[in-house]
């Protein structure tokens, strides 16, 4: 039995004060009933239909395979192509303790029910479907989303603005000077680091964000490398801005990581920054001859 549409609006709200978005410095934490909310009301689909995907009931129709890819594009488990991250969306799934072969029955599902002719919205529905038969049980707490190039930049912008980094600062950091070149360099670092999300002076850098943000997945010894150099770095007394930019490369991999996403940033940020000191020079300029 349905239920009308005012009980709908009650379970809604409450689902969404239990499982909706966090939002710390850059870092977005969302739940799937989060996402679905929003990306019903992004295509329009009926309300009503919540109710139904909140039963983990999504019917083989078109709103509702275009409604599952919203939701991939929205927590960033997929692209705009249909490329999968399963780091990102194996997090919103519970498998069994004991089930060892839940990825490789998924993996194999996908294998045989994803065309490449087919829409991207029935793709999308399709390796969705996969993980809900075959992966584990659909959470429905919140998880980290990983930050976009865009928004991971809009970080970078915010500490350079915050510290008045100029960008020609950030391209010799970036460049051949480094990170650990100077305290500047350091504290801007430190930072980008704690506005996306990846460290902060209590906690020291947090490895599975870090992973997630990066697509560095390591393994269970690597990563008992990893707190073993934290642990060595804090006992040498450093100040908070040479401790965190030690320990991101020392203690990661931090040039094909954390480096290449910065580089990225710097190409985004250069035309907007640029654009921007032009136009405070002009209107100086034009002050001046007034």
């Amino acid at each position: 039995m349905l239920l009308a549409p005012w009980a709908v609006t009650v379970l809604l709200a409450a689902s969404s004060a239990l499982v909706g978005a966090f939002s710390e410095h850059s870092i977005v934490e969302k739940s799937v009933v989060q996402a679905q909310q929003e990306c019903v009301e992004y295509l329009n689909v009926p309300r009503q239909r919540l109710y139904e995907y909140l039963g983990h009931n999504y019917a083989n129709d078109a709103k509702t395979k275009c409604m599952v890819r919203c939701v991939g594009l929205n927590l960033k488990w997929w692209n705009a192509g249909v490329e999968l991250r399963e780091d990102v969306i194996q997090q919103y799934f519970l498998p069994e303790a004991e089930d060892n072969a839940s990825i490789d029955r998924t993996r194999e599902c996908i294998a045989k029910r994803v065309n490449s002719k087919s829409s991207l919205c029935s793709r999308a529905y399709e390796i969705f479907q996969c993980y809900l038969e075959h992966y584990g049980e659909l959470l429905n707490c919140p998880k980290t989303v990983p930050l976009s190039e865009e928004r991971f930049a809009e970080a970078v912008h915010f500490c350079l603005d915050t510290l008045q980094a100029p960008l020609a600062e950030f391209r010799s950091y970036c460049s051949s000077r480094g990170f650990l070149e100077c305290e500047r360099s350091r504290c801007l670092l430190r930072c980008i680091a704690i506005r996306t999300g990846i460290y902060s002076d209590q906690y020291g850098t947090f490895a599975p964000r870090y992973q997630l943000q990066f697509g560095n997945v390591t393994n269970a010894a690597d990563g008992l490398e990893q707190d073993v150099c934290t642990t060595r770095l804090r006992r040498e007394g450093l100040d908070k801005c040479t401790l965190v930019a030690r320990v991101l490369h020392e203690c990661f991999d931090f040039q094909s990581t954390l480096h290449s996403a910065l580089e990225r940033s710097l190409i985004l940020l250069s035309p907007l920054m640029e654009i921007a000191a032009s136009t405070t020079v002009s209107q100086s300029n034009t002050e001046n001859r007034s």
